[in-house]
């Protein structure tokens, strides 16, 4: 009875140990296979960052072809699929989009606030439909966190009572680097900040533009709160009579749209964008990746503002 108690003791032993072989084998092919895909990744990341040099110069020497960018991005997918069998390119205007930077202005060596664009951006608040007795205060709080004045607003960021609110996280003051910084603010609730998130932007400068060439059912409401004496129906006429190529400048808006020009202020439309982020997704052993690349197509050099940090 001995022997055959040691003989059970000593089949469990090799079946515990072989399971453990197996455990760990499988455990070091899926690191191995981990690694190998994490080393291919940041291979194809630079090789994809190279690309990224000759797209943007493909960008500056070509930027009438991104009158229209759905046709532009197509193009470069059939280049760089070439290149990169599994790397998919999408590219998203930001000359779209309200820039939060525009509601402050340079004044002397500090940044103040802009009543006007301000204005504006109340149109974009009501367009949006965020609630009216919430516009002037959460206005104020931009203001005071986007200035570099130490004058405060009525109900602004550097007010006594608002910064005692340790439950808030402010940013400093300067104008913002991501539109996320947005929620530092904690006043809108998070369905307030989604109605308004996709069309927001923080550009570095304090421009307002838009590009009538990118207008589109997504991001009208931008160009409504910033041209208020337009309709639902300009909007509709201004998507439906624009040509393939896009619009050339602002006579050619006029024209083709039947728009009344003393409606349309020629200094807020641009015909291309000026900023785009250019967003890959690629494809590794059956995982996807994806980063972007925020870039400036208004000088030929430091065209990269941001990217993501991590693939």
């Amino acid at each position: 009875m001995k022997k055959g108690f040691v003989l059970i003791s000593t089949l469990a032993l090799i079946l515990i140990l072989s399971f453990l072989v197996l455990l760990l084998s499988k455990t070091i092919y899926t690191d191995t296979l981990k690694t190998n895909i994490y080393s291919t990744s940041i291979e194809k990341r630079i090789e994809m960052i190279n690309i990224e040099k000759i797209l943007i110069e493909t960008f500056i020497s070509n930027s009438d072809r991104l009158r229209n960018v759905q046709l532009a991005e197509g193009e470069l997918n059939f280049i760089v699929n070439s290149k990169i069998p599994d790397l998919l390119i999408e590219l998203d205007d930001l000359s779209t989009c309200f820039n939060l930077n525009s509601l402050v202005k340079p004044f002397r060596n500090i940044y103040v606030k802009n009543e006007l664009v301000g204005e504006r951006f109340k149109n974009f608040l009501k367009v949006s439909e965020i609630e009216r007795i919430k516009h002037r205060e959460f206005l104020d709080r931009l203001y005071d966190s986007l200035d570099t004045d130490n004058l405060p607003e009525p109900f602004g960021a550097e007010d006594l009572f608002y910064i005692s609110n340790e439950s808030l996280s402010l940013s400093p003051d300067q104008p913002y680097i991501h539109k996320s910084q947005i929620k530092n603010l904690s006043y809108l609730n998070d369905n307030e900040i989604l109605q308004i998130y996709s069309n927001i932007c923080a550009l570095p400068d304090n421009e307002t533009l838009f590009n009538i060439n990118g207008l589109s059912e997504q991001n009208y409401l931008v160009l409504l709160s910033l041209l208020p004496d337009l309709s639902l129906n300009d909007i509709e006429k201004l998507i439906i009579n624009r040509p393939p190529e896009g619009y050339i400048n602002y006579a050619n808006v006029i024209n083709l749209s039947g728009i009344n020009e003393d409606r349309i202020d020629s200094s807020i439309l641009i015909y291309k964008p000026e900023y785009l982020q250019i967003n890959y997704s690629l494809e590794l052993e059956g995982q996807l990746f994806y980063f972007y690349s925020v870039i400036s197509l208004k000088t030929r050099n430091n065209n990269v503002i941001h990217r993501s940090t991590s693939l």
